[in-house]
């Protein structure tokens, strides 16, 4: 059996390429160590994007924009008060007392502007996001789309927004086309599962099967053909047969909004340095 899970692993490695996140030593990596992985993670995708020197200024304009709302609106923030108020029910739990009717009311009289400034400070981002929006190309916003936050991309990925190649699955049916009958036929449930487990670890999860037997004999049936074809028919299908094995699960991937995935990676103010940097190296 052992050698049997070697055998898959190093045929269905290289089937579908996933992000790759480094993880952390221990549960509480220090600060310094998080920014550098928000750093690398954001390098990804603005390598990725290929962004011109004009729209790497726009944005470094757009997140001191939203840098300067959010100190804005902090100012104006009672935060003093909220913090006594959650000290005072600290102090009452932790004696084990119930909380007072009249500090509870405080709290909800805190709370009450807060999450109106926090309202204000969404819908104005979701505007400047809008913005950045504007200036990028169609194939970026695509990009933006389909990113995943990672620290070591895919080996060999294309830069985002080109067409996602099949490369990888296509080698995987050569391998496994290879492989002797008796093997096969043994162990081709097997090997069904495990392209299934890739294929939702490229999906980062985002599949839903509700028959996963019925898909495992799907899966199993394509490998199946693959390995029925001549050596000439195979060059002439094997895109095509990846293609079919992926297409309902990408069918089904659910889109994220362009706008959010702005707000959440291009407004980041930790973005504003790497850009500066990107551009004084390319002398602008």
């Amino acid at each position: 059996m052992k050698k049997l899970f070697l055998l898959l692993v190093v045929l269905l490695l290289p089937l579908v390429s996933g992000c790759q996140s480094v993880q952390p030593v221990s549960a509480q990596a220090s600060p310094e160590i998080a920014g550098l992985r928000r750093e690398v993670q954001l390098l990804n995708l603005i390598n990725g994007l290929e962004l011109t020197p004009e729209q790497m200024r726009f944005i470094i304009e757009k997140v001191q924009e939203a840098q300067e709302l959010r100190q804005e609106l902090q100012a104006e923030a009672d935060l003093e008060e909220m913090t006594g108020v959650l000290e005072e029910f600290r102090a009452t739990l932790m004696a084990g007392e119930n909380v007072p009717p009249d500090l509870a009311q405080r709290l909800h009289a805190v709370e009450g502007p807060l999450r109106a400034a926090k309202e204000v400070y969404e819908a104005e981002l979701t505007s400047i996001a809008g913005e950045v929006e504007e200036v990028l190309e169609e194939h970026q916003l695509y990009a933006l789309e389909q990113y995943v936050p990672c620290v070591i991309p895919p080996e060999g990925e294309l830069r985002v927004g080109q067409a996602r190649g099949t490369g990888g699955g296509e080698a995987v049916l050569e391998r496994l086309r290879a492989l002797p009958a008796e093997q096969f036929e043994r162990h081709g449930k097997e090997i069904a599962r495990r392209i299934l487990e890739r294929i939702r670890e490229h999906m980062h999860g985002a599949v839903v099967i509700l028959d996963e037997e019925a898909e495992l004999e799907r899966i199993a049936g394509l490998v199946e053909e693959a390995r029925a074809l001549s050596d000439v028919e195979f060059e002439l299908q094997k895109e095509a047969l990846v293609e079919e094995l992926l297409a309902s699960y990408e069918a089904a991937r659910p889109q994220r909004e362009p706008t959010a995935m702005i707000a959440r990676h291009l407004l980041d103010p930790a973005i504003i340095p790497l850009l500066e940097e990107k551009l004084a190296l390319v002398g602008e």
